[in-house]
């Protein structure tokens, strides 16, 4: 379960509110809410640079383009990774810090490829069976079911095998269940 919690619109707001007009520190807002005193001067960032609308949750999707953006402007203006992602309206700093890597391991390519979701595997294609009965010869159609009737025959001895070892299990069970008698 996640441990994170999760704050409302309008606690962050009155929070946010409250600290600005001087009611609350910073440092008491943290404890009160019971969370890093980081998270409180980010969402104070965040409201001076967007309002209340700053504030909201929003979880997206960003183009390669504007990863490298981002990771470029940082770099350039030395900014930190709070300041990047406030500046850019990015939820967390924690995803401008992946960019940052992945630019550092593997430059701008590596922002613009699209690395969500599974690798797509190329499938070799599927043989195709013969679907016209006058092809098949009488010989074919013998050794088909031959073949059948031989795996049948290996299915039906595994099962049986596979009851008789459950069946014996369940025997063993049940004789150490009895009480044993006494030595006296």
């Amino acid at each position: 379960m996640d441990k994170r919690i999760k704050y409302g619109q309008r606690q962050k707001v009155s929070t946010v509110r409250s600290i600005i007009s001087g009611r609350e520190t910073i440092l008491l807002a943290a404890r009160r809410l019971s969370c890093e005193k980081n998270t409180i001067v980010r969402w104070v960032r965040k409201y001076k640079q967007y309002g209340a609308n700053g504030l909201r949750v929003r979880n997206g999707s960003y183009t390669g383009h504007f990863k490298v953006r981002v990771v470029c402007y940082m770099l350039r203006k030395g900014l930190s990774l709070m300041s990047t992602a406030i500046h850019f309206n990015i939820p967390s700093e924690s995803a401008v810090y992946r960019w940052v890597k992945t630019y550092e391991r593997q430059g701008s390519a590596g922002l613009l490829k699209e690395t969500r979701g599974r690798k797509k595997t190329l499938m070799p294609p599927k043989a195709k069976k013969k679907t016209t009965e006058a092809a098949n010869t009488p010989e074919e159609k013998l050794a088909a079911l031959q073949k059948e009737v031989e795996y049948l025959r290996a299915e039906n001895a595994f099962l049986k095998k596979l009851d008789a070892l459950i069946q014996q299990e369940k025997a063993d069970k049940a004789q150490a269940r009895r009480p044993k008698p006494s030595r006296n």
